[in-house]
């Protein structure tokens, strides 16, 4: 956009929310404001980080309406996905773009992508625990002592610490989700503290914060479940999905689906009923889709693992994500070879690539591991990927 333009840009900043306001440029013609929106929304990150100098183009940049535009808009620009390597010195995040999907080209094809690094993690000698959306990383940082939470914006490279705790307390879990009715993000808390009437039993908390606002503080939750959440959690249409461990009546212990419901704050719980036999052969894919989450059911999808990399699949362990277009990400458990690499299959398709990343840092390939039973391999930690881009904290 040219300086003219820029200029151009409006008389008044403070109503840029309407969609349909009008904003005079310098030779007196008027644009009317979701033409605007319609041009910047295909303005690269980086630059709209530049023309937030402009306090006009600030104010419409940082509008939430424009936000749900521009990451609606991001979904046609090509998709990342981030690793994370545990080393002695820390957990070290990098990002490569995703292979295009549009020309798969042919069964047993290889390529390579770049690697970008980002930033290493706090890890205190074991996993952090990190959640995900939309390129936004919420991950937990120590500092005296104290464990806090911060937000990082791998689009924009700018992060935030979110506010701590008034009394002393220490962090069970973080799950963070995108509420696309409002266009905000939350992250939901989950944290224990000792309790005066019972101090042998923590008293568990349940706590949700919404980012973008400077005067947002943790609102705790009345209604809190008993359960106790594992790591791998997922956000879909405004709604959190974790697993959790159930303790019935009966003192019986089960796993099972909670939700979260971002815009009310409510918590419910979705039975499995996952006991269906699997096939008794190798290099199956099983994969169960919640098709209803009011009435609870489950459908069994059994995917074949082309012939070509049964070899590959069979000896490694794997990690296995998810993209947005519904390919699957594959990748090894250990830092064993040099290029690091991803399988990507196409369910689809039924096909597979192999795609290495080039562009490592030497110091995480000679990088000493960060737990002495991980036998001197560098782990992989996170596996995660977007198709989305958020505007948060420019």
């Amino acid at each position: 956009m040219s300086d003219s333009t820029n200029e151009a840009v409006m008389e008044s900043a403070s109503s840029a929310s309407s969609p349909i306001k009008r904003r005079k440029i310098s030779d007196g013609t008027k644009l009317p404001m979701d033409m605007i929106m319609e041009i910047l929304k295909r303005v690269p990150v980086e630059t709209l980080g530049y023309w937030c100098v402009s306090k006009p183009l600030a104010s419409i940049i940082r509008n939430r309406h424009f936000k749900k535009l521009f990451l609606a808009h991001s979904s046609s620009r090509p998709g990342r996905f981030f690793v994370s390597f545990g080393c002695k010195d820390g957990c070290h995040l990098l990002s490569s773009p995703l292979p295009n999907q549009t020309h798969p080209g042919e069964e047993g094809d290889t390529l390579s992508v770049a690697a970008t690094y980002h930033m290493k993690l706090p890890s205190r000698l074991r996993k952090p625990k990190a959640s995900w959306i939309h390129g936004l990383i919420c991950y937990e940082s120590f500092q005296h002592l104290r464990s806090t939470l911060k937000v990082y914006n791998s689009t924009t490279r700018r992060s935030t610490t979110l506010p701590d705790f008034d009394e002393p307390r220490s962090i069970i879990t973080h799950m963070l989700g995108y509420d696309p009715v409002d266009g905000v993000y939350k992250v939901l808390r989950m944290s224990s503290r000792n309790d005066e009437m019972a101090p042998q039993v923590p008293k568990r908390i349940f706590e949700v914060l919404t980012l973008g606002d400077d005067h947002s503080t943790w609102k705790m939750i009345q209604e809190c479940p008993c359960y106790m959440p594992f790591d791998s959690h997922i956000c879909i249409d405004g709604v959190l999905y974790y697993y959790a461990c159930v303790v019935d009546q009966g003192l019986e212990k089960e796993a099972a689906l909670v939700s979260f419901d971002l815009r009310s704050e409510k918590f419910g719980l979705i039975r499995e009923s996952l006991d269906c036999p699997l096939e008794k052969k190798k290099n199956l894919g099983v994969l169960w889709v919640l098709e209803d989450a009011v009435t609870h059911e489950w459908v069994k999808k059994v995917f074949v693992f082309p012939s070509l990399w049964k070899s590959v699949i069979s000896f490694y362990s794997f990690q296995i994500s998810v993209t947005d277009a519904g390919e699957f990400l594959l990748a090894p458990r250990a830092l064993r070879t040099r290029p690091y690499y991803v399988l990507c299959y196409d369910p689809k398709r039924e096909s597979m690539r192999k795609v290495f990343i080039e562009g490592v840092p030497e110091h995480i390939y000679t990088s000493s591991c960060l737990r002495r039973r991980e036998r001197g391999f560098i782990s992989l930690y996170h596996l995660f990927s977007t198709q989305l881009e958020s505007l948060m904290f420019l």
